[in-house]
């Protein structure tokens, strides 16, 4: 991915879903004349956008991403997506708002079938490994950036990571009640934020992988231990 490329999310260097028209109207079948309600319409819209948005942020990055590309990727007239969004910085919020809401069911499926607490744990830095890597979690990341410059970008996340921490941190709760701790969390989710921007930037790919694993050594090694019972917050771990 290459944030200062200029060209158009139109001819893209990756296999792209936005590189044809679509339609919004779903598939008729015999004897279905039902008319789409407003609503429908408008969440189809909001969906076909949402899409393209994560593309153009995952192909060009935040800087090159600009509305009127996002609608064209999406086959969708300007119109009618600032009708949606209104500007650049509402979008960007959607697609970290939905992304979000998509990312917990992923998480369900990739530690479907890890039950214990600790082995749950373990398995946690290759869940977060897995889904910042998809074009979606690459697509938060460059908005997460954008952010930094963007004043106006960043008044409209802030309450929007709020709510999004405080509901990763109560499904944690629910699956470890005597922890991990915030601070393990972080550490977690910090270093996998790290090795995902690393990777993105193609900053020696192999061993960037690599430490994905040996933090799932650490982590486990951590738990035999019990160096982890020590941590803030006075959290122990089932």
């Amino acid at each position: 991915m290459a944030s200062g490329s200029t060209n158009e999310c139109a001819m893209p260097k990756v296999q792209s879903r936005g590189a044809r028209q679509v339609s919004s109207d779903p598939p008729r079948v015999a004897g279905d004349f039902r008319r789409r309600t407003q609503a429908e319409r408008s969440a189809t819209t909001r969906s076909m956008l949402l899409d393209a948005a994560i593309m153009c942020l995952f192909e060009y990055g935040y800087g090159s991403t600009t509305t009127s590309k996002v609608a064209e990727r999406a086959g969708i007239s300007r119109g009618a997506m600032l009708h949606q969004f209104p500007s650049k910085a509402d979008l960007m919020t959607f697609v970290v708002e939905e992304t979000f809401a998509r990312d917990v069911e992923l998480y369900r499926r990739l530690l479907v079938g890890v039950e214990a607490p600790r082995e749950r744990l373990v398995a946690y830095p290759a869940a977060v490994w897995e889904v910042l890597n998809q074009p979606s979690g690459i697509a938060v990341l460059e908005v997460l950036q954008g952010s930094r410059s963007d004043p106006k970008l960043a008044g409209k996340l802030a309450p929007i990571l709020e709510r999004i921490d405080a509901t990763a941190s109560a499904q944690l709760l629910r699956e470890f009640p005597r922890g991990p701790s915030r601070a393990l969390r972080q550490l977690i989710v910090g270093a996998m934020h790290g090795l995902a921007m690393m990777n993105v930037m193609g900053v020696s790919d192999e061993a960037v992988r690599d430490a994905v694993p040996l933090l799932q050594t650490l982590l486990r090694s951590g738990l035999q231990t019990g160096v982890f019972e020590a941590e803030p917050e006075d959290a122990t771990l089932v």
